[in-house]
């Protein structure tokens, strides 16, 4: 049996579903990145992206490592 994703947990506490609990941090973190304040963009700077915005789960694995200490 596989674990369960943190969407999926997400999801079942909020009665929602794991794609919409994906979209809504999807759109938190948008209007976070278009923040203009300086110290927010400096701390989004700290983030590996793939792409031109970062994605829930790159997020996730930044907070992750600093929650670690990393």
């Amino acid at each position: 049996m596989r674990e369960k994703t943190i969407y999926e947990k997400i999801a079942e506490k909020y009665n929602t579903t794991p794609e919409e609990v994906r979209r809504e941090m999807q759109i938190a973190i948008d209007a976070g990145f278009d923040n203009p304040d300086p110290a927010m963009q400096e701390e989004w700077k700290k983030m590996t992206l793939k792409g031109d915005r970062p994605t829930p789960e790159e997020v996730i694995n930044y907070a992750v490592k600093k929650l670690k200490g990393n």
